[in-house]
């Protein structure tokens, strides 16, 4: 059953590319649309929704803008999936106008984290287990703060990376800059004391997901986040 808003909607407080993105999404629920697929023409979409060319060109510009359309020059507008970026960095600016403090935020750390362990050991990628094998080594060998500041960096990235899981990569991407600043400030403070123990969770974490010890590596991530509370 086609929905056509009176000539007045357009005049109301929806936004047009609310309108254009429900229905968008009514069609992927329904089966009618899927990742590429060409979308419905202007003139379709004016029909459907009862909305003028302009708003429907503008409507189709912003989801473009926000990553969910692609257009392409004489072909028309294909369905995409690039709003990770627009969405990290969104949120990226809430989290540093939300201020949140160190233990709010290794706690989303932490939480994320263990989530990314739990699908990595069960998947065991070896791109990123090999990545975070070559970390763990360059952590060892680190003489400087900044490359151990480095390749801590390389081996939670890959970790994330183990994980397959993109929202969680997308958030985590979006903690980034607040999660260097805490890095850099954690790691400048370490004594012999507490880098051994730190080093050997890293170790820990690596060997759980080599030999699929899930228990191992969920010890050792606990401890990790304790170290660096």
């Amino acid at each position: 059953m086609k929905t056509k808003p009176p000539a007045s909607e357009e005049k109301s407080t929806v936004r047009t590319y609310d309108l254009v993105l429900e229905y968008l999404k009514g069609q992927i629920l329904e089966g009618k649309l899927t990742l590429g697929a060409k979308l419905p023409s202007e003139r379709s979409l004016m029909a459907e929704l009862g909305l003028s060319r302009n708003s429907v060109r503008e409507a189709l510009r912003q989801l473009e803008n926000m990553g969910f359309v692609r257009s392409a020059h004489g072909q028309g507008s294909f369905l995409v999936n690039e709003a990770g970026q627009g969405f990290s960095s969104i949120l990226s600016m809430m989290l540093l106008l939300r201020q949140s403090d160190r233990e709010e935020f290794l706690a989303l750390r932490e939480s994320l984290e263990s989530a990314a362990y739990e699908r990595a050991v069960r998947l065991a990628p070896p791109q990123p287990i090999q990545e975070m094998e070559q970390a763990v080594q360059s952590m060892e060998q680190a003489q400087e703060p900044g490359q151990l500041e480095e390749a801590e960096c390389r081996f939670h990235r890959g970790l994330i990376e183990a994980g397959e899981n993109q929202l969680i990569a997308a958030i985590m991407e979006a903690l980034s800059s607040q999660g260097d600043l805490y890095r850099r400030e954690t790691l400048a403070q370490l004594d012999e004391a507490t880098r051994a123990p730190l080093l050997d969770t890293h170790r820990r974490i690596l060997k759980a997901l080599q030999t699929s010890d899930a228990p191992l590596g969920r010890a050792a991530l606990a401890e990790h986040f304790k170290l660096i509370q």
